[in-house]
């Protein structure tokens, strides 16, 4: 039997530094077609140009021979920038802002489109990859997107977007459909085609509601104990550093200092902080991992299982909202006190050498561990929300 299926289309705008990120955004349009997409009887078609562009000439210039190819028929509009900003071209700034600000006048002309529009905080690994003159177009582009009243949006890392993807695209989705109710630009599909739409579009074999429940609760759970655990380490390496300081203290304060015990006492410091380091490292990467993969299954959930009926379904995302919540309080606490310990650990003064070492390891995991922290939050901000506003769906 035919089916209707409506076709939403997305353009992908971002300069040539993205490369990893524009694969993976196809990758995510897949699995919402695979997920939210059969449910809802929809299909999502991600349009760049490499894959609708090609070759040729123009007598214009090279990026308005991309946009004639790309056309203005795309209902969706995503924009990336990380370190570049692009290209200068005859009306624009850079090829993505040209491309963007195509966007912005069919908004302005009443047109059916949403855009979101995405930042990469990710610093460079070098510091001479790192350009001023391209910071600053891109600090004043953000300048633009206020003043078209865009709220854009950041992420770490190619996971961290996925995940941002996942809650934003379902929810501008639904923006559409709710501006264009009866689908008027949905397509038949013939007997044949709807069938292969249907045969291609299967979830998880065998995963089933209570599955998702179970292993997101799991991997939240494993996320949150790792939180706990950072925390606990953390207070008590305090405890250890406030004994090792009074320590240091009476040994400085004695008339003819034995430097042989000081050196074994900064070994002594400079060991604590190594397993200190050790243990946030792994504990950093076990909280990261499974925070990701549960936002993924909790996402697969609310996004494609509404088969239980509106009760069943409503207690669901009431049961995954408290999780999440539970992780998202202890996350502040978390970030506050690695910012305070780092802060402890950049005072202390370069007096060995096994000390300068440790202090440089465990500044660099600090680091990663409260970059990682921050994105977390923000994301599990943005995943409690979309619970709260599937949930108000069900009222």
């Amino acid at each position: 039997m035919a089916k209707n299926i409506t076709k939403y289309t997305i353009f992908l705008g971002s300069p040539g530094d993205l490369e990893e990120e524009r694969f993976e955004v196809e990758n995510v349009i897949k699995e919402i077609n695979l997920t939210y997409g059969y449910r809802d009887n929809l299909v999502l078609e991600l349009l760049k140009w490499e894959t609708h562009s090609a070759p040729g000439i123009t007598d214009t210039y090279t990026q308005d021979l991309i946009s004639k190819d790309i056309g203005n028929d795309y209902d969706i509009f995503i924009g990336m920038i990380w370190q570049k900003f692009g290209t200068k071209t005859n009306v624009a700034n850079s090829g993505t802002e040209e491309e963007f600000l195509n966007a912005i006048k069919r908004f302005e002309n009443k047109e059916n489109i949403q855009i979101l529009f995405y930042f990469k905080n990710k610093p460079p690994l070098r510091l001479d990859d790192i350009n001023i003159e391209e910071l600053s177009k891109i600090k004043k582009f953000k300048e633009v997107l206020k003043e078209n009243n865009v709220f854009y949006s950041s992420f770490n890392d190619v996971d961290d977007l996925k995940t941002s993807l996942r809650i934003h695209l379902p929810k501008r989705i639904d923006n559409l459909k709710s501006f264009q109710p009866n689908y008027e630009k949905g397509v038949i599909l013939k007997n044949s085609e709807s069938e292969d739409f249907n045969d291609n579009l299967v979830l998880d074999e065998d995963y089933g509601v209570f599955d998702y429940l179970v292993e997101f609760e799991s991997l939240l759970m494993i996320s949150t104990n790792s939180i706990l655990n950072i925390n606990e380490s953390t207070k008590n390496i305090g405890i250890e550093f406030a004994k090792k300081s009074e320590e240091i203290e009476r040994l400085i304060n004695y008339p003819n200092p034995n430097k042989f015990q000081m050196i074994d006492l900064f070994k002594k410091i400079s060991k604590l902080m190594d397993g200190y380091s050790d243990k946030v490292k792994i504990e950093n990467s076990i909280f990261y991992n499974n925070f990701q993969n549960a936002i993924d299954i909790g996402l697969k959930y609310i996004n494609s299982m509404e088969d239980l009926d509106k009760e069943h379904h409503k207690q669901n995302l009431e049961s995954i909202l408290i999780a999440t919540e539970g992780l998202y309080k202890n996350i502040p606490f978390a970030i506050q006190g690695m910012s305070g310990f780092q802060a402890t650990v950049k005072t202390l003064p370069r007096l060995q050498s096994n000390l300068n070492a440790s202090k440089r390891k465990l500044d660099k995991q600090l680091d990663e561990l409260i970059f990682n922290l921050e994105g977390i939050k923000n994301l599990t901000g943005e995943f409690i929300n979309e619970i709260k506003y599937k949930l108000s769906r069900l009222i």
